[in-house]
């Protein structure tokens, strides 16, 4: 099976709290994610919990949390004609602040050419997730 994967992570001086409360509150994941027009999440942000994403350009996907954990991080599933996304999300402390890492996983025939259009405005997305939380 062909797969992709990706990996992108950011320093700096926020807190675990206030990246966890940005994750978890997935209405503001617009004001650092600038792909997203906006998110909805039918239940709480839990594990087995699924909701929408409205992609710019491309219309809404559905996704839903396949693991949770309060503080430390989530995963994210998107299953898309041809292939299974999975997004994961972690933050952990640091001295002076956090590491946030988003890693992607791509399995399926169209990893390979979903995996550079899914993963090319991530960085900018977790750099701006840390400056917001800081």
């Amino acid at each position: 099976m062909t797969k992709f994967e990706f990996e992108h992570s950011v320093e700096g001086p926020a807190s675990v709290e206030a990246v966890w409360a940005l994750w978890s509150d997935v209405d503001r994941w617009v004001e650092w994610d600038e792909s997203l027009e906006s998110v909805t999440l039918d239940g709480p942000f839990a594990e087995g919990s699924s909701g929408t994403m409205a992609i710019k350009g491309q219309g809404p996907i559905e996704f839903v949390l396949t693991s949770v954990e309060a503080g430390v991080g989530f995963v994210d599933e998107t299953s898309v004609p041809g292939a299974l996304l999975r997004f994961t999300h972690r933050v952990e402390k640091l001295a002076g602040g956090v590491r946030v890492t988003h890693a992607v996983s791509i399995e399926g025939p169209r990893a390979e050419f979903l995996g550079p259009v899914v993963t090319a405005d991530l960085p900018d997305a977790v750099e701006a997730l840390v400056k917001l939380a800081s």
